[in-house]
């Protein structure tokens, strides 16, 4: 089974996501965010083909969409390293 792993900035993102998520819709919602987010990541890793290309922001990055935010990961040998978790309405590109 492949894994997958975060950087530091993608860990920072996911702060800041649950952190606002706590806020708005309460613990409960985190935790069932971050349980489906661990199940797409888990999905990538054992299929990192399903993102589309993102050549354009940085060399062989990927991207998948997860409810209200993407994911940007590049394949590794065995793995894939998520590098972002931005919001849907953030500008990729002002983040690589």
């Amino acid at each position: 089974m492949a894994n997958y792993h975060f950087t530091e900035k993608s860990e920072h993102d996911l702060e800041e996501m649950i952190d606002y998520t706590l806020q708005q819709w309460g613990t409960l919602q985190a935790q069932a965010y971050l349980e489906e987010l661990d199940i797409r990541g888990q999905l990538l890793a054992d299929n990192p083909g399903l993102g589309i290309e993102r050549n354009s922001i940085h060399e062989g990055l990927l991207s998948f969409p997860y409810e209200s935010h993407i994911l940007y990961y590049v394949k590794q040998a065995h793995d894939i390293i998520i590098l972002r978790v931005l919001h849907q309405s953030m500008d990729p590109i002002k983040h690589f």
